[in-house]
């Protein structure tokens, strides 16, 4: 289920300290998303800049222009801003302007995306010597767990290991063991298999997360929400 925006951008940044601790998503040229942390300076709300350690920041070259950029903030509560980049970016600083904040009433870690993108195989670690995995179908996914469509056959509380191919922007793959909370049963030997992560690291759920932010901002974009499972 989509987060809609809970108050105007403008007000929210009147109401930052100065030099706020943030993360930042930027997208390089070569279409890969850049994980980093800064400092936030509010200039004339919408307008803002982000400074960084010098030598962390992507050359201006390399920086996508035409990508949104994502600002990530704490204050209580986890609040994304959705930004554009000035076309002339500085050296350790980026320019931005607020289009969009998202206030997500949900914890991180259980903050859900649509996971119909990704290309799922999984294998029962019960059986490590089997290689080649199963197929299956994503739902919607987040740091906690990801719910998932298979024709085979799996047992509630049985182990699995997951490789999920997480598409561009992120363009990742994630490695992990999950374990099976719930099964429901479809027709056309179909289940539903709704499973939590047991090993995922800081690192893939940054990935999992940059992945819900840019499909969601994809559907605003196209206006389309999609159904709540």
């Amino acid at each position: 289920m989509l987060n809609k925006p809970a108050m105007d951008a403008t007000d929210f940044l009147f109401n930052l300290p100065d030099r706020l601790p943030v993360g930042v998503n930027v997208t390089t040229t070569a279409g890969e998303v850049v994980k980093l942390s800064g400092t936030a300076e509010i200039m004339d709300p919408p307008a803002m800049e982000v400074r960084f350690a010098p030598g962390l920041l992507p050359a201006p070259e390399r920086i996508d222009p035409e990508s949104d950029c994502l600002v990530f903030i704490e204050t209580g509560e986890i609040v994304t801003l959705i930004c554009s980049i000035e076309p002339t970016p500085g050296k350790d600083v980026l320019y931005l302007t607020v289009q969009d904040l998202i206030q997500h009433a949900e914890k991180r870690e259980y903050f859900r995306g649509p996971a119909n993108r990704l290309n799922i195989t999984w294998r029962r670690k019960s059986a490590p010597e089997v290689k080649k995995g199963f197929s299956a179908k994503g739902v919607n996914i987040s740091c906690g767990g990801i719910l998932l469509v298979t024709t085979q056959p799996v047992e509630k509380k049985e182990k699995l290991l997951l490789e999920i191919h997480v598409p561009e922007p992120v363009k990742k793959i994630i490695k992990c063991e999950a374990i099976a909370l719930r099964i429901n049963k479809l027709k056309d030997s179909e289940s539903f298999v709704a499973v939590r992560f047991l090993d995922l690291d800081s690192d893939m759920c940054d990935d999992i997360m940059a992945f819900c932010f840019a499909e969601q901002r994809r559907l605003l974009r196209e206006q389309v929400v999609p159904r709540d499972l």
